[in-house]
């Protein structure tokens, strides 16, 4: 692999933040560039396809209010980036705030431009799970 991919693979999670920080919108609208239409993102211990990876999060940003926090850790290594970094979250119905301690391990794809480095397949893990009530 060559440091151009690696070095897109870094833009990829960096712009992941800024988008995730704009709402359930802005990140189903940026999913569109980001995923592979044949991805798979593996989340609390369950293979989700594209599509039920979007309708979850879906459920999940109507029961909570998400912020991604502190960016810790970036690791680049080929077609694989590994993340560590914190999320803020608020119960909607309750008002409870929890601080979760996030991993994600993402396989990616070096696509031509104006395609670019897209996500083949993720895996999240966190230190507290959410459920959508």
């Amino acid at each position: 692999m060559n440091e151009n991919f690696e070095n897109a693979i870094r833009e990829r999670f960096e712009q992941g933040f800024k988008n995730w920080n704009n709402g359930y919108d802005a990140w189903l609208e940026w999913c569109e560039t980001l995923y592979e239409p044949d991805a798979h993102y593996n989340v609390y211990s369950e293979r989700l396809t594209l599509q039920q990876y979007k309708d979850m999060m879906g459920q999940l940003f109507q029961a909570y209010d998400i912020e991604l926090g502190e960016f810790h850790n970036m690791i680049v290594e080929g077609e694989w980036g590994a993340i560590r970094y914190n999320v803020y979250i608020i119960d909607k119905r309750t008002g409870e705030r929890i601080e979760q301690k996030t991993m994600e391990f993402v396989k990616f794809k070096n696509n031509p431009e104006p395609i670019g480095a897209r996500v083949v397949e993720g895996w999240a893990l966190s230190d507290k799970p959410l459920s959508a009530h």
